[in-house]
């Protein structure tokens, strides 16, 4: 039984084909990494036991569909999505770039259609391999056929070098904007080398990108809505059969107070698919016409109709349409909702068995079965041929006996029918009837119109002339007696090789071994040389040929390895085969008779020599920074005057340095690290941290010992001091250097972005006298020539903040205290603490100074009575002076009366009245 209609892969028309255990398995598969999957994996995704996984795919291997790779390091089978390659250019293209010879391959994530939503971001990264003999510059850019991608794509234009053997990594990021129509966009990624590989680029990957609509998150009370009846859900979705109509009931609510109108589209079907029915409206009298939209009245409701009629050839499945409803007021605003559509199955099939050659005498006869699929499924139909005699005088063969059909496809399967008992061919008559019936399956169990196809093939009698057998007999027996005379009388025999071969089928480069072979000849007595050649698998000359001259006895160079007698027995002869790879030889034997043609030849099975295995390479496990985002210093007025950084125990001064960024990482295979470079660079690439080398040729490097330690033999550093430059953003890479090929070979990893930020400024104290104050009254003494009062203040934050006491004496330390002089003479004054930080963000507090005469003191004969609601100038306290050496100012001290100085209504304290303007 054989099968020609064998896939190069599985489309996406298949996938809707695979039963409902297959297609929920394979579309995860197209998901996950091109890496592919485990038997564990598939088995926990899909909740089966692990056979019966392996049961389904085994089937889809058996299709084509998913292929079997054996990892080289753990020996694990996983197993690969084998998609059919776009058709056309891109077709020729991939296949160009991925053949063999071709300099220059690429792998893209993701390889297929993409789908996303407007609004969001989405990544499309590639690898790009150098197999080349030369380096090359490698321009990766997004083609001018694709404008739309160019502007929603940062970098649409990448450039890298590599260097023979080596691969890089590119990375096209993408913003599709909130107004972006949803639709589907083509594009095209080329790979370009003019200057290095002008015969083999470019290279283009061509695929297709989704855009999906936005969801509008935020419903005003005033904006439109609408409902759609049936409502209808992945889970239930609305039924339509084959040629059938569904109607949905659009229900629009005009919530604003103005009249609109609205319209529906949808435009993820063809117009073809559906038809929109607004309400009637009536123009004039006795003329009714459509309307071309649904028009409401603020707070009224309305019913548009849209009818979903799919051609009768639509594909069986779930469709999810997104209706959109248009605001003529509001033509921004994005209404949508989702219809889930299930157009049911329909399995309708022909098939016909239609007689190509149904006479035959000595060719096969052959026959034709004709499917047409006219339902909407896709089906898989197995044919088998069961004769229908008890005899069985025929073969039967059905290419193929697999047939699959898409709807609406046609396919034909060739029967060929082989009589294989040539004496059942009837002598006389109107010639044998011979019966047999194609027996139809199909694969997912689907209804068929009729299990089988009868058929029937007549063998025409032999002819006249057959009768001559007989005398033909005759002359058969004098045939075999001369020969047999010929037999005793013939000439010796020609050498025979019996075996050849090689002791081991492999050998390894690391033993230094060389490929020995052995044989066996028979009549060794007639032959005249042998000749030895030996080629590589794909039929390159390993070994020029070897002629061994034997004229009936061994030569020198194969006596201490070969045996004569009835049988030439040679073993382990050394060959020239030392480089690594598959080698087929081949063995000529040339008799005494004939020696310009080979009376034998032998080949040997493939021989292999083990490649040395490659040292493994040093493999960046982490790198990252202990925190994202650092203050540019610490605290300058906390009164501790160090930090710890990275929770160590060495010290670092707050006030003068910098808080350092620290840096960990973990590296695989300790003992190939040569060398580690450590560089720092802002984001848009300029270098802010010169390169810092560490050497390892001799263990960990000196610098990193204090931070760094050996697990087994991995790297394991933490908390690396790296000086921090100050505000900004940075990004840190790691480059190891690994001692083997270290010139080729450079493995690295770049941080996320770090960011140092300035300490936010704090205003912890400002006192007047020791006190926390808004408004401080003073009593001028008019004893004493001046008067101070003491002002103290904390402030935290960064070590290039501007400290400012306004209006004198202006910029001051971040701590401190002055003593300031007031004013002899009676008013307000406003001092004000100002702090401003590298940013020019300033934040201030202020305190108001208030200055005042002290009472009239009259003498006690002149005293006048007491008005109400004034106080005697003897019941005033003035305030104490906290000045320091000042004494507390006698009551009884005679003092001039001053018009100006107000008598306070209460003592020590003032009227409301005589308080100064203050803040609220």
């Amino acid at each position: 039984m054989t099968t020609t209609n064998a896939k190069s892969g599985l489309n996406m028309v298949e996938v809707l084909m695979l039963p409902p255990q297959q297609r929920k398995l394979v579309q995860w598969m197209m998901k996950r990494s091109p890496d592919g999957i485990t038997l564990a994996e598939a088995a926990l995704k899909i909740d089966l036991n692990q056979q019966a996984t392996l049961d389904l795919l085994d089937e889809l291997v058996a299709q084509n569909f998913v292929q079997e790779v054996l990892t080289s390091d753990i020996d694990e089978v996983k197993y690969q999505i084998n998609l059919v390659a776009k058709r056309g250019i891109q077709q020729q293209n991939l296949s160009k770039s991925l053949a063999p010879g071709n300099p220059l391959a690429i792998i893209f994530n993701p390889s297929g259609d993409y789908a996303v939503q407007a609004g969001s971001r989405f990544e499309i990264s590639g690898t790009v391999s150098n197999k080349g003999a030369e380096s090359a510059l490698i321009d990766v850019f997004i083609d001018d056929l694709s404008p739309q991608l160019i502007q929603w794509c940062d970098t649409p234009r990448q450039r890298l070098a590599l260097n023979p053997d080596s691969m890089g990594e590119i990375l096209f990021q993408f913003q599709v904007p909130v107004t972006a129509i949803p639709s589907t966009y083509n594009y095209m990624i080329v790979v370009d080398a003019p200057e290095h590989y002008p015969e083999d680029t470019p290279i283009r990957h061509q695929s297709q990108l989704q855009i999906l609509p936005a969801i509008e998150t935020i419903v005003k009370v005033s904006d439109p809505t609408f409902t759609l009846l049936p409502s209808t859900s992945s889970r239930s979705p609305a039924p339509i059969p084959p040629g059938g109509i569904l109607q949905v009931s659009v229900n629009v609510h005009n919530r604003s107070d103005r009249v609109d109108r609205f319209r529906l589209s949808c435009l993820d079907f063809d117009e073809s698919w559906f038809s929109i029915r607004y309400p009637e409206g009536l123009q004039t009298v006795g003329l009714i016409i459509p309307n071309m939209g649904l028009n409401l009245n603020p707070g009224e409701k309305g019913e548009i109709t849209l009818s979903f009629n799919p051609p009768i050839s639509a594909i069986a499945g779930l469709y999810y349409p997104t209706i959109r409803l248009y605001s003529a007021n509001n033509p921004d605003l994005a209404l949508l909702d989702v219809v889930y559509l299930e157009i049911l199955p329909s399995y309708q099939l022909n098939a016909e068995l239609i007689t190509i050659f149904g006479r035959i005498k000595r060719k096969n006869g052959i026959f034709e079965i004709k499917f047409t699929n006219q339902g909407n499924t896709a089906r898989e139909i197995i044919c088998r041929t069961i004769p229908a005699d008890e005899d069985k005088l025929c073969t039967y063969t059905i290419s193929p006996e697999l047939l699959r059909l898409i709807p609406g496809e046609k396919a034909n399967a060739q029967v060929t029918v082989t009589p294989i008992k040539w004496w059942h061919r009837p002598i006389f008559g109107a010639g044998r009837l011979l019966n047999f019936r194609i027996e139809l399956e199909d694969q997912q169990q689907l209804p068929l119109p009729y299990n089988s196809l009868p058929g029937t093939l007549v063998w025409e009698p032999r002819p006249w002339w057959q009768f001559l057998l007989l005398l033909l007999t005759g002359l058969g027996t004098l045939a075999a007696i001369a020969f047999l005379i010929w037999w005793l009388l013939r000439p010796p025999a020609p050498p025979k090789i019996r075996q050849f071969n090689s002791p081991d089928t492999t050998y390894k480069q690391a033993n230094n071994d060389f490929i020995r072979l052995s044989w066996e000849i028979n009549n060794p007595r007639t032959l005249q040389s042998l000749s030895l050649s030996g080629v590589f698998a794909d039929g390159t000359t390993a070994i020029p040929p070897i002629v061994y001259e034997f004229n009936g006895k061994i030569p020198n160079e194969l006596q201490q390895f070969c045996q004569m007698g009835k049988v030439l027995t040679c073993a382990n002869v050394p060959t020239d085969a030392r480089q690594p790879g598959n080698y087929n030889f081949e063995l000529h034997a040339f008799s005494r008779r004939n020696s310009d043609q080979a009376a034998d030849v032998m080949k040997t099975n493939t021989i292999q020599i083990i490649p040395v295995p490659p040292v493994p390479q040093p493999e960046i496990l982490e790198f990252f920074s202990t925190k994202p985002i650092y203050q540019q210093v610490a605290d300058i007025s906390s009164d501790i005057p160090y930090i710890i950084p990275c929770n160590n125990t060495e010290r670092i001064d707050a006030r003068t340095s910098l808080e350092p960024i620290c840096l960990n990482w973990k590296i695989n295979n300790l003992e190939q690290i040569r060398e580690l470079n450590l560089i720092g660079r802002s984001p848009e690439g300029i270098v802010t941290h010169s390169l810092k080398r560490y050497d390892f040729n001799q263990g960990i490097s000196p610098e990193l010992k204090p931070r760094c330690k050996q697990q087994q033999n991995q790297l394991n550093c933490s908390n690396v001091l790296v000086q921090n430059p100050g505000t900004g953003n940075y990004i840190f890479e790691l480059q190891v250097i690994p001692k083997t090929a270290p010139e080729k070979i450079i493995i690295s990893q770049k941080t996320d972005i770090i960011a140092v930020d300035f300490l936010p400024s704090k205003i912890l104290q400002f006192q007047v006298n020791n006190q926390e104050l808004t408004k401080y009254p003073i009593l001028i003494d008019p004893t004493k020539s001046s008067q101070s009062i003491n002002l103290s203040w904390q402030v935290e934050g960064s070590r290039n903040m501007k400290v400012e006491l306004l209006p004198v004496p202006g910029n001051v330390p971040p701590i401190g205290s002055i003593v300031y002089p007031i004013s002899r003479q009676p008013g307000i004054e406003t001092i004000t603490l100002q702090v401003t930080n590298p940013a020019g963000e300033t934040i201030s507090r202020s305190v108001i100074i208030e200055t005042f005469l002290p009472p009239v003191q009259l003498p006690p004969e002149s005293q006048t009575p007491q008005i109400p609601g004034l106080m005697t100038p003897n019941s005033v306290q003035p305030p104490v002076s906290t000045e320091p050496g000042s004494s507390t100012p006698s009551s009884s001290s005679p003092s001039a009366p001053t018009p100006a100085s107000p008598t306070p209504s209460q003592p020590g304290q003032l009227s409301p009245l005589e308080l100064p303007p203050g803040f609220d």
